[in-house]
C-alpha cells in the first residue's frame, strides 16, 4: 500500500467525488480513479458507491477514514522531525543582545548548544536598548533576543530565565571593606564609580536603589562597555557594579567583590515572535535555560553549605569547568 493511495482516498472522501479531488490534488482524474481501484483491489473491498454525481464511502470506506488520516499525520510528523534534525545540523541563529546582558554572557549560556550542534552558527548582534532589540525581533531581523525585563512588546513571547545580580567590584587591594559582609549602599558617597554609557537600564536600576538610600553616586568615568569598566577597576581607578558572572571573573583577577545591601537585581530572559520557533532556536532556548538553571542550582547548593554568594559562584564555575573537561 502506498501513502499516496491513502492521500487520494481521503481527498475523494473530503471532496465527495473524483473530479473535485483531482482538481485539488492537481492530477488527472483518470490517474486518481486508477489509484482508488488499485487500493480497492489491494484491500479486496469496495470503498465507494455512487449517489448521483457524488461518491460516498461504503461501510468499509468509512472504517478506513480515521486509520488513513492517522497514517498521514504520522508521516507528516516524521517529515517534521527529520526536517528539524536537518536544521540542527547546519544553519545559523541571529541573536540580539543589549549592553546590560553582554554578548559574552549570552555566549556562555549558549555553550551547551554550541557543543551539541557545532554546525549551527550563532550570530550575536548588540542593540542599544531593550526597545530597539524588541523592534528587531518583531521585524524578524533577530530570531531571539536576550534582554532584561520588563519589556513593552505585547506582540512578542517572553521566556523568563533568571534574575541578574549586580555586585560592587572594587580595585585589588581595597581596604576597609569585608567581602564576607554586604556593603551598605548608604556608605557609597565616597566611592568613585565607573559606569557604562550604553547600559542605560543597568544604570537606572543602580540609580533607583541609590536614590532609595539617599546617595548621590560619585561618577569618575563613563566608558563604552563593561569590559572598559573592569579595566578601570583592575587598574585601581574606580569601582563598578558588574553582573555576578563578570564579578566572579574580576575576583579571580584580584578585584575585591562585595554584595550590597540592599541588593541590585533585575529579571532577564528571552523574547521571540509569537508562533513556533525553528528547531535550532527552540533548542537554544531550552539549552540556555538548562545551563542557567544548573548554574544557579549549584550556587544555591554551595550557599546552603554556608558559602557567601561570590565564593559559591566561584565553586560552581570550577565544578562546571571540571565536568566539561572530563
Amino acid at each position: 500500500m502506498e501513502i499516496r493511495h491513502l492521500e487520494y482516498f481521503l481527498a475523494v472522501v473530503e471532496h465527495h467525488g473524483v473530479n473535485r479531488a483531482a482538481q485539488q490534488l492537481h492530477i488527472a482524474q483518470a490517474s486518481l480513479s486508477q489509484s482508488i481501484r488499485q487500493l480497492e483491489r489491494e484491500l479486496k473491498l469496495p470503498l465507494f458507491h455512487r449517489t448521483g454525481r457524488n461518491l460516498v464511502p461504503t461501510s468499509a470506506g468509512e472504517l478506513l477514514v480515521e486509520p488513513a488520516r492517522k497514517v498521514l499525520r504520522d508521516v507528516l510528523a516524521v517529515h517534521d522531525i527529520m526536517r528539524g534534525a536537518r536544521e540542527l545540523q547546519v544553519g545559523s541563529i541571529t541573536i540580539g543582545t543589549m549592553p546590560e546582558m553582554s554578548s559574552d554572557a549570552v555566549a556562555a549560556w549558549s555553550a551547551l548548544f554550541t557543543r551539541l550542534h557545532p554546525g549551527i552558527r550563532l550570530d550575536l548582534v548588540e542593540h542599544g536598548s531593550a526597545d530597539e532589540l524588541c523592534e528587531e525581533v518583531a521585524a524578524g531581523t533577530c530570531e531571539l533576543g536576550f534582554t532584561t525585563f520588563p519589556v513593552s512588546a505585547d506582540t512578542l513571547t517572553t521566556v523568563d530565565l533568571a534574575v541578574q545580580r549586580l555586585l560592587l567590584v572594587m580595585p585589588p587591594g581595597t581596604t576597609g571593606v569585608d567581602p564576607a559582609v554586604p556593603h551598605e549602599l548608604a556608605r557609597l558617597d565616597d566611592v568613585p564609580l565607573a559606569v557604562s554609557s550604553s547600559a542605560h537600564r543597568e544604570n537606572d536600576a543602580v540609580s533607583a536603589v541609590l536614590r532609595q538610600e539617599s546617595v548621590a553616586p560619585r561618577i569618575v568615568a563613563r566608558v563604552p562597555n563593561r569590559h572598559a569598566q573592569l579595566t578601570l577597576v583592575l587598574n585601581g581607578a574606580a569601582s563598578a557594579f558588574l553582573p555576578l558572572r563578570m564579578a566572579a571573573a574580576a575576583a579571580r583577577s584580584g578585584a575585591v567583590v562585595v554584595e550590597t545591601r540592599p541588593e541590585v537585581r533585575r529579571p532577564f530572559g528571552i523574547v521571540h515572535r509569537d508562533g513556533i520557533l525553528t528547531p535550532a532556536a527552540q533548542s537554544l532556548v531550552i539549552e540556555s535555560s538548562a545551563t542557567l538553571t544548573h548554574w544557579n542550582e549549584l550556587i544555591a547548593d554551595f550557599q546552603a553549605q554556608g558559602l557567601a554568594l561570590l565564593e559559591a559562584t566561584l565553586r560552581a564555575d570550577d565544578e562546571l569547568h571540571a565536568h566539561r573537561a572530563s
